[in-house]
């Protein structure tokens, strides 16, 4: 079997939300980035730069039907893909859960007969929508019991969040802004620690690096977020101003976009407020989507109170029905 090795800023390596870069290779931090090509062969292999710190995170690879998890606890691992038929193929790999390290792939690996990248499919054109908001659009403890009160990677995977799976129902290209436990005022212990409408203008929340809002602009923008604020006992007055100021602010980033706020998957507290909010933003174009907490149903908390991946797939199918009723062309 013949192996060439590719540096993974080759041109027909193509990367997906937002990322950074580390010495011209793509870094990715936030949920569901990642990057994703064509190929000839049966083997494949990524390699990354090492974590400053120890911290398992998880990839998704996908290759064909086929889904793979893997732990990257130092960034020294190697993921490797063999046993697949020889032939051409299109894979992805993708982060689905949250931590302070990014994730810099370095290079990639294809074997076979006769491997080689192939030239990407002529991309076509899809509805974009950006998810903005906190551990309900990451994924936090969607795959762990009620019983489990702290938070584990092994038990998050953002690909079974409602954010990418209401992408997915649609066909949509999606970006996933979101940072566990933050929120538009303070964050769930009352602190105000880098709140949603700072990190929205980011590239990194790791490095923090600006955001170059042109490169990719969405039609559709779904904000999930007030839980935390109202966790950490923000007044209800400052929570409506703030919200009011961030919508102003998504709107001067995406003047045509159609923005949703939705809320109450896990509670009602901040409900009033956002009620409140919608009522003073003077915006044709903009919607309020209330969702019916996971605690009047059975089945449908994860961990430390947060919705698990049942939950998550009724949550992504009504919104899916809300943006298709409301997003006009």
């Amino acid at each position: 079997m013949a192996i060439i090795s590719y540096k993974a800023d080759h041109e027909y390596i193509k990367t997906f939300g937002r990322h950074t870069r580390v010495d011209g290779m793509p870094a990715f931090d936030w949920s569901n980035s990642g990057l994703s090509f064509s190929f000839k062969g049966n083997f494949v292999s990524f390699s990354f730069a090492p974590f400053e710190k120890p911290e398992t995170l998880y990839v998704s690879v996908k290759i064909g039907k086929s889904i793979q998890r893997y732990a990257l606890s130092t960034g020294n691992e190697k993921v490797i893909i063999e046993g697949i038929r020889e032939g051409m193929h299109e894979i992805s790999l993708i982060k689905i859960t949250e931590g302070e390290q990014r994730i810099v792939v370095t290079d990639v690996e294809i074997g076979g007969k006769n491997p080689k990248l192939l030239t990407p499919k002529a991309e076509e054109e899809k509805l974009k929508i950006e998810f903005i908001g906190d551990s309900l659009t990451a994924g936090y403890g969607n795959l762990a019991p009620a019983t489990e009160k702290g938070f584990n990677t092994y038990q998050q995977d953002s690909t079974r969040a409602y954010a990418y799976l209401c992408a997915k129902l649609l066909g949509a290209e999606g970006h996933y802004v979101c940072y566990s436990g933050k929120g538009i005022h303070n964050d769930c212990t009352g602190a105000k620690s880098y709140e949603i409408p700072t990190f929205f203008t980011h590239a990194s929340r790791v490095t923090r690096e600006p955001w170059d809002f042109s490169l990719w602009t969405p039609d559709v923008v779904v904000i999930n977020a007030g839980t935390n604020d109202f966790n950490g006992g923000v007044q209800a007055k400052d929570f409506s101003d703030t919200a009011l100021e961030f919508l102003k602010q998504v709107r001067k980033a995406y003047p045509k976009a159609l923005i949703i706020w939705c809320y109450g998957m896990t509670q009602y507290k901040a409900m009033e407020a956002l009620e409140d909010t919608f009522s003073r933003f003077e915006d044709d174009n903009a919607r309020f989507f209330k969702f019916s907490s996971i605690y009047e149903r059975q089945g449908e908390v994860g961990g430390n109170g947060h919705p698990n991946a049942a939950a998550h797939v009724r949550f992504a199918k009504q919104m899916a029905r809300f943006i298709k009723q409301e997003y006009k062309a």
